[in-house]
């Protein structure tokens, strides 16, 4: 059965300008609920505020039209509410006053709305609500009302059946009025809302900037990435970072020493170094913390620093500083480009520490091999080219000894490295070129004449010891210093100069060989035995070693032979009582079967002593 049909109706009574749609509240309960579920409860409050404020303000311009008065506009609203099915009934009441040229001075209104379709439909579709709900309503009451009387009058439900309230009660005001009260609760928010529209073309203006960033921040990475790949040093990564941001650069140490810049002309590197010197004076002053341990702004008088660490191994070994002219603002992403050209920074710097500290352990097994004799002379001074150090010249060797009161067994060799690394580095700063190595426990630099730069090796090792004490306040070091050796194979028997003069250091910090006299001439590898048998002979039974009690007795002669016989001096040094003292040096006496202010016999006591300290049998602080 097939059935065709074929009708054409037209409505004269419909209007072609604005025609009017019959439909039921349940149809808008449901846009509501359709609403809430795909922008959410939040975003449909201000959507149905400017919806509603859009149909008042259509309702009041065909109000005026009819040239009725205020009073009577005002009724007419609330029964355009009605004949529209928002409500079924209103109470309210309005109170306003003009000026002459007809503005409104004052305005107050409230009232109650009875049977809200809003709240109706609110709660049939989604249940009670934690705030007022009839959105539409106070929209069009705004709308409404701000038409009439030409000035913004907002509307705030105050009780809300879709809350739960009894009934829904509402106050209009002028908008300046809300403003002025401390809490302005939701009334503004609705009419500031920024439509979803425009919400969203922002939204995509920002993903496309950080889609932006994203691309030039890989883009940083990969150029980052490459560079350190084909081996560029720091300037000229620096160069290329500027490049890229346009931002000038400073690479600086830990102690803020320049190591290199970039997108600075070198007289405006000289003022922005000075001015960051009074600022860090200043902040010294105040009690600020100078260095950030991470990403921090620092201002001054007349720029801007964006300052960022170099951490390496989790120390600080510098900072990578944006510097902001005329103190402009940074921009939030270059948080971003900093941090990866410090990470940069950092690799580079490990790469350059590894490869100096690999060549400086070379150059100490070197100097190892020149101690045990183990290359020929022709051979030693070949290498040495190779290491920068002309070693036909003629040169010192010193011998350290270093003690950190606070460090415990498991810290001593953690301890070494730190002070191997920081030895070379301190002369590598003050462009001396030297041999570093480790030998029987102790620290050996072999320093050429030609290096020392017209200053006397004392004078060296003396600016080398305060430095060392400073940046190790719990440690204790002690030098020996060699003669000055003339030809390269001799430095064995400086090696043992310097060991000779480090054991005779005693009291004294830096000790020259030369200033031994008569103990450094007499006391050589080969005389060893003779040296030991004249002790025994003449110290007695005081040369057993072994017997803690006689180490006692032999510090006291030693210090009581230094002091020249004085008794004050050698009290004090010993810590010993007058009587305690008197009693040791009768009990030695008696002991040695000699008496100790005879001349000959206390130089000639203290000769071998000094010896059997020398040849390392002896060991006195």
């Amino acid at each position: 059965m097939c059935v065709s049909i074929y009708e054409e109706s037209f409505s004269q009574d419909v209007e072609i300008g604005d025609r009017k749609l019959v439909t039921s509240a349940s149809v808008f309960g449901i846009l509501r609920q359709q609403l809430a579920k795909n922008i959410g409860i939040k975003r449909i409050k201000g959507f149905l505020f400017h919806y509603g404020w859009e149909m008042g303000v259509k309702g009041a311009k065909e109000a005026l039209q009819t040239g009725s008065s205020f009073e009577y506009l005002i009724k007419h609203g609330p029964i355009l509410h009605i004949e529209n099915g928002h409500i079924r009934g209103i109470k309210h009441e309005f109170n306003y006053d003009l000026d002459g040229q007809g503005r409104l001075k004052y305005f107050f209104s409230h009232g109650t709305w009875f049977g809200s379709y809003e709240a109706e439909e609110h709660i049939k579709h989604l249940g009670h609500s934690k705030s007022s709900v009839c959105h539409t309503l106070i929209g069009y009451a705004s709308g409404f009302m701000s038409t009439i009387f030409g000035e913004t009058l907002l509307a705030k439900e105050v009780t809300c059946v879709g809350k739960g309230d009894d009934g829904c009660s509402w106050v209009i005001k002028p908008k300046k009025d809300w403003e002025n009260e401390l809490a302005t609760d939701e009334v503004l928010e609705f009419y500031n809302e920024t439509p979803i529209v425009m919400e969203l073309e922002y939204t995509y203006d920002q993903l496309l900037d950080q889609k932006n960033v994203v691309t030039r921040l890989s883009n940083f990475q990969n150029k980052l990435t490459e560079e350190i790949i084909n081996g560029s040093d720091l300037q000229t990564i620096a160069d290329m970072v500027f490049n890229m941001v346009n931002i000038p650069i400073i690479i600086e140490d830990s102690a803020l020493r320049t190591i290199t810049y970039s997108g600075l002309s070198e007289e405006t590197y000289a003022e922005l170094k000075a001015e960051m010197v009074d600022y860090l004076q200043e902040s010294r002053t105040n009690h600020k913390q100078l260095l950030p341990i991470s990403k921090k702004i620092l201002k001054t008088a007349n720029h801007q620093r964006l300052i960022t660490p170099i951490l390496l191994q989790k120390e600080v070994i510098g900072y990578c500083t944006f510097v902001y002219e005329d103190r402009k603002n940074h921009h939030e992403e270059d948080y971003l480009f900093l941090d990866r050209f410090a990470n940069a920074a950092s690799l580079i710097l490990l790469n350059e520490k590894t490869k100096f500290e690999s060549f400086e352990r070379m150059k100490g097994n070197f100097l190892e091999q020149i101690l045990e004799s183990r290359l020929q002379v022709s051979e030693i001074v070949n290498r040495g080219k190779y290491t920068g150090i002309d070693l036909k010249q003629n040169y010192f060797i010193t011998v350290m000894e270093y003690k950190n009161t606070k460090t415990t067994i498991a810290d001593e060799f953690l301890l070494q490295e730190q002070i191997f690394e920081t030895t070379f580095r301190y002369f590598s700063d003050r462009k001396t070129n030297l041999l570093v190595g480790h030998r029987d426990g102790h620290m050996v630099l072999l320093i050429t004449n030609e290096s020392l730069k017209h200053t006397s090796i004392h004078d060296v090792i003396k600016d080398y010891q305060a430095y060392m004490n400073k940046k190790y306040p719990f440690g204790k070091f002690k030098f020996g210093i060699s003669h000055l050796g003339t030809d390269i194979h001799q430095a064995p028997k400086c090696y043992e100069e310097a060991s000779i003069a480090l054991r005779l250091a005693g009291s004294k910090r830096i000790v020259q060989f030369s200033s031994l006299g008569i103990v450094g001439v007499l006391i050589n590898s080969k005389n060893i035995n003779g040296i030991k048998m004249i002790a025994e002979q003449e110290l007695g039974t005081l040369y057993n070693m072994k017997d803690p009690r006689n180490i006692e007795l032999i510090k006291t002669l030693y210090s009581f032979l230094l002091n020249g016989g004085k008794l004050e001096q050698t009290m004090s040094d010993l810590s010993l009582s007058m009587s305690g003292l008197r009693h040791r040096v009768s009990r030695i006496e008696g002991l040695l079967e000699k008496d100790l202010r005879d001349p000959n016999e206390a130089h000639q006591l203290l000769l071998i002593i000094k010896s059997l300290i020398a040849i390392g049998e002896l060991t006195i602080e």
